[in-house]
């Protein structure tokens, strides 16, 4: 607290101006101008103790929604801790096919028949790829692959089997052998919100 009081700015002001603004307020009153210095620092440190348990419950209501939807602790907390996410929701689970695999196919298909929540897109990327051009173009995403190394770029496209990952999908995912990616492996696919807002993707 000492610390604080030395220099440090009180809510974007410096100490001595917050000094002087009470002793203006006080009007030459010594216990008034002691009364406003101690409310505005009480008001600041309560200020600051509230944001610092909104964001603790925020924290804890994302780690009850991944346990929720049975994902592995080391992508919980991945997720939660590194990106800061929210919103979680499993998209798919399903067991990978020779076609996921192929380099000519290039992608990852999220079948209508494997979707377990189409809320994991909001109404204007719904919007997006539900018009033509949106659909071919697709959106790009950012994808946590199995191994939990660097994010990678990818498209999410519309097709009439249901979405895809594609564009880097065999060359940045299948290709790493750290992915594990087999045929009949079983992989979940989760969306989230990362903490700039961005769409993102994990496996």
């Amino acid at each position: 607290m000492a610390q604080k009081l030395n220099g440090e700015a009180v809510n974007g002001e410096s100490f001595e101006r917050f000094l002087r603004e009470a002793g203006e307020e006080a009007k030459g009153d010594e216990i008034l101008k002691l009364i406003l210095q101690t409310w505005r620092l009480v008001r600041d440190l309560v200020g600051k103790r509230m944001a610092e348990v909104a964001t603790l419950m925020e924290t804890e209501e994302r780690v009850v929604n991944a346990e929720m939807l049975d994902m592995p602790e080391s992508l919980k907390n991945h997720i939660i801790q590194e990106e800061n996410g929210k919103d979680i929701v499993l998209v798919m689970n399903k067991k990978i096919g020779k076609t996921d695999l192929n380099k000519n196919d290039n992608r990852l298909l999220i079948a209508w028949g494997n979707v377990r929540d189409y809320n994991f897109l909001n109404q204007e990327e719904k919007s997006i790829l539900n018009s033509k051009k949106g659909a071919n173009k697709g959106i790009e995403v950012s994808v946590i692959p199995p191994s939990l190394e660097s994010n990678v770029k990818l498209k999410l496209k519309k097709w009439n089997t249901g979405y895809c990952l594609t564009d880097k999908w065999h060359s940045l995912v299948v290709n790493n052998q750290e992915n594990g990616l087999e045929i009949g492996v079983t992989v979940k696919l989760y969306s989230f919100r990362n903490n700039s807002s961005e769409w993102c993707f994990a496996l």
